[in-house]
């Protein structure tokens, strides 16, 4: 799997897994994807509960991949218009999804009845 220098992944996360829904993650992971390797990168501070406030934040700090659970449409759409890439629909713990990110296996995660996975950028791997 080859990505860009410096690509920023964030994870909506609640607690030690994928948020259900993203707008309820009580915290947003971030990791650097570089020479074939997933590397911590810290996390973002959550302003608000406010929708509008934490895509603002996700925006600001340049990340380019989020992976989450269930996605508003209005907050699908302002990330994708801001350049992010959103795969919704994963479920399963942090571990288990930074692993199958790289071995290209992420529609192993989609969260049953939920539509297909799409494929990650820079991969043509799902």
């Amino acid at each position: 799997m080859r990505h860009e220098t410096g690509t920023l992944l964030c994870l909506a996360c609640y607690k030690d897994r994928l948020a259900s829904v993203c707008e309820n993650a009580d915290e947003y992971k971030l990791f650097e994807m570089r020479d074939d390797s997933i590397y911590p990168a810290g996390r973002l501070s959550l302003p608000s509960k406010d929708p509008m406030d934490r895509t603002s934040a996700i925006l600001a700090c340049g990340v380019s991949l989020l992976l989450c659970g269930a996605i508003c449409a209005d907050t699908r759409a302002l990330l994708e218009q801001g350049g992010v890439h959103v795969i919704p629909w994963l479920t399963g713990g942090i571990h288990e999804v930074m692993d199958a990110l790289g071995r290209g296996g992420l529609s192993r995660l989609v969260m049953p009845g939920a539509p297909e996975c799409p494929a990650a950028p820079d991969t043509g791997h799902v």
